[in-house]
Order: structure tokens, then sequence, then C-alpha cells
């Protein structure tokens, strides 16, 4: 071997492992990051009289949990009457809950358990990286939502807490809407409960396949006040490159920091897009 070489492989290889070592010091970290506070909405951005196409998107209509979205679980997900008579029924999201509570109650959940009989909330210690808000999430799910070919649309809600995600997923036609069931992670385990198995961490697991062929994110909250919140000058397009888009879902994503989210007045309405081939 050329002397130079083996030098050269040696410095790297010291340089590999002093790298790996201090890697291996540092504390552990989430593997999430808190998202940006979102933009409030502009004014006058929608017309007063436009048609909201999300069904209850006030949260006001239902009877244990709202009409129109996923069943409330009772302990990271709420139907609550908010302190501001203006918003009147809101959902309150919880992120600071342990995942292995969650899983274990939403698997119930899945199966038809009322979240009036959710369990208490099971004490969370710092990092809390074993929580909803750093591991999965919370995630809330709308009913199918029919669009147009080529029409474009603004999506605006109305946010009180930390920063939040909210995602519109296309789909070419109507999935399941049960409980939970565009969430990879957790199917896995319902399937393996429902099973009375374990959940099968390895890679050899079955691969889950969205049902959504399209998605687009908006930024929301970072308040500790009720503002509205869009994306600025940028409508969502979900035909404009999958032409296949006949529905869409409104599926609000609230995670990390541990802690208290609230949304209220979830709307998405078409619009005249002087741009609309531009996703």
């Amino acid at each position: 071997m050329n002397p130079g070489f083996a030098r050269t492989m040696a410095t790297v290889c010291v340089a590999l492992a002093l790298v790996l070592r201090a890697s291996a010091d540092e504390p552990k970290k989430s593997l999430r990051t808190t998202p940006k506070p979102g933009e409030e909405a502009p004014r006058n951005l929608i017309p007063p009289d436009a048609k909201n196409l999300v069904p209850n998107g006030d949260f006001e209509a239902g009877s244990i949990t709202p009409t129109g979205w996923q069943t409330t679980d009772g302990l990271s997900t709420f139907w609550v009457q908010d302190a501001d008579p203006a918003h009147g029924k809101v959902i309150k999201f919880d992120t600071d809950v342990l995942q292995s509570q969650a899983y274990d109650w939403w698997v119930k959940i899945a199966q038809g358990a009322s979240p009036k009989d959710a369990p208490p909330k099971k004490p969370t210690v710092e990092p809390k990286y074993d929580t909803l808000a750093g591991l999965d999430g919370v995630w809330f799910f709308s009913d199918f939502i029919p669009v147009e070919k080529d029409r474009s649309y603004w999506l605006t809600l109305d946010a009180k807490g930390p920063p939040i995600l909210v995602w519109l997923f296309g789909y070419p036609e109507k999935a399941s809407d049960a409980f939970g069931a565009d969430e990879a992670a957790f199917q896995e385990v319902l399937k393996s409960k429902l099973a009375g198995k374990e959940p099968d961490t390895t890679r050899k697991r079955e691969v889950f396949v969205h049902k959504y062929v399209w998605k687009g994110q908006l930024a929301a909250g970072g308040s500790d006040q009720w503002k509205t919140y869009s994306r600025r000058a940028k409508p969502f397009r979900p035909t404009a490159v999958t032409p296949n888009v006949k529905y869409v879902r409104v599926m609000i994503y609230p995670f990390w920091p541990p802690g208290a989210y609230y949304v209220d007045n979830v709307r998405l309405v078409a619009i005249e897009d002087p741009k609309p081939t531009v996703p």
C-alpha cells in the first residue's frame, strides 16, 4: 500500500471516530422542531359571503364530538367551549401526553370507544421526548371535501397557542375515514393489537401506502390570542400537478412544544386564481 495513502486513511478514520464520539456524547434531541409562527391572514382575503366547503368548520354542530370531523379522543383532542363567547365550540389539543398511553387509548377509540370514557392523563416528565409532542404529534382530520379540477382554494383558520402545521391532502377517490386510517405508525400498532401481537418495530414490516396523492402545508399559530391564519398570497391548487384529485381533507397537526393548542373556524373557499396552473 502507498504510505501516503495509508496515512491519509488513518487520519480520516481518526477524524470519523472523533465525530462519532462527539455525537454519542450529545444529549438526545427531539427529531421534531417547532414550526415557525404562521402569518396572519390579510384582511379582506375572502369575501364574507363566500361558501365554506369545510362541513362544520366552526365546530358548532355535533353531540359528543363535532360532526364532519374524526372523533375527538378525550385524551389529546377535546371539543370544548372557549372562554371567548365569540368562538363558541372549538377544538383543544394536548400534545403533553405519553405516546404509550395515547396508542393504548387510540386502539380503543378506533374500535368505537367514546371520548367521554377517556382515561386520566398520566404524568409526563422532562425532556418529554416520549410524549406525542416529541413523537407522533396529534392529528385531527376533516371528512372528505369535493374539489373541482383547475380551481384554487384559500384555506384559513383561527388558532391560539404555539405554532402548528395544517395540511391539505388530496385524494383521487374517497378512502377510509376511520380513526387514524391514514396514519402509518398508528395503523401498524392497531393491526398488531387486533391480532394480539406486539407491533413490529423492524424495517421488515409491511410498507404502508398513503391514500393521498397530493399535499400542501400551512403554518399557523404562535400567539396566545386568537388570530386568523392563511398562506399569504398563495392559495392551494390541488389539481395543478395532480389532475386526478377529486377530494381533499384538512388535517390539523400540533406537536412541539408539549402543551395546549386551540383551533376554530376552519374555512376552505374556492377562488378565482390568476395563476391556476402553478401548484
